[in-house]
């Protein structure tokens, strides 16, 4: 366990849940990236066709095909409990004081899935990025600069009540010291015009949402 806390703390740790993935070539270049790799339960499946192994698995383990892989940290969990297993994993991995974690698997498939993963992520201080192509998230409670080209589309969706200057740069639409309201269509569909590409939030946190050209 203090070997894994050592190699989370302050980096990067890709957590692959069993929603959709991403496609291998996505999910190996992300773990080459990575300086640990968490399986929640059934992402391990999806490491495995990739070719790839976890360092951590966390819940209950009831989606694996087989027993957990060999030589991984196993945290497991009753299978009656009051969380996901992705939730379970982003918690464990939240102990470890991570500097960035990248997120695959986590939406498609379920609708209620998806939504509460996406409402879990205001619980965490550090920065989220969730791959789920061809569209990436990022959870901004500070600055992000956004890796675009023009002509990309980016959305800005609150995750907490208001998000409070906000101010953007490169964007069509532009926002200085702005206010958001969860509650509110503002922030979608805004357009890439202009590099770099930024925005930065004063209080609250954001979800931007990043597409493709079109």
């Amino acid at each position: 366990m203090e070997e894994t806390r050592k190699a989370a703390r302050g980096r990067k740790v890709l957590v692959v849940a069993s929603g959709e993935p991403p496609g291998e070539a996505l999910l190996r270049k992300l773990a080459s990236q990575a300086d640990l790799v968490v399986a929640a339960d059934g992402g391990a499946r999806h490491l495995a066709r990739a070719g790839l192994a976890p360092d951590v698995v966390v819940g209950d383990l009831d989606s694996l095909d087989g027993p957990p892989p060999p030589g991984a940290e196993v945290h497991k969990s009753p299978r009656e409990k009051d969380a996901t297993d992705l939730e379970l994993a982003l918690d464990h991995v939240a102990r470890l004081a991570p500097g960035e974690v990248h997120l695959c698997g986590a939406l498609g498939g379920r609708l209620d899935h998806a939504l509460a993963t996406v409402q879990l992520l205001t619980r965490y201080a550090f920065p989220i990025v969730l791959h789920h192509p061809p569209e990436t998230l990022y959870l901004v409670s500070r600055t992000l600069d956004l890796p675009a080209q023009i002509g990309d589309r980016v959305s800005l969706l609150p995750l907490t009540d208001e998000a409070r200057g906000v101010t953007t740069r490169g964007l069509r639409y532009a926002l200085s010291g702005a206010t958001l309201l969860r509650a509110s269509t503002r922030g979608v569909s805004n357009e890439v015009v202009a590099l770099p590409c930024g925005v930065e939030v004063a209080e609250g946190k954001l979800l931007l949402v990043h597409g493709p050209m079109t």
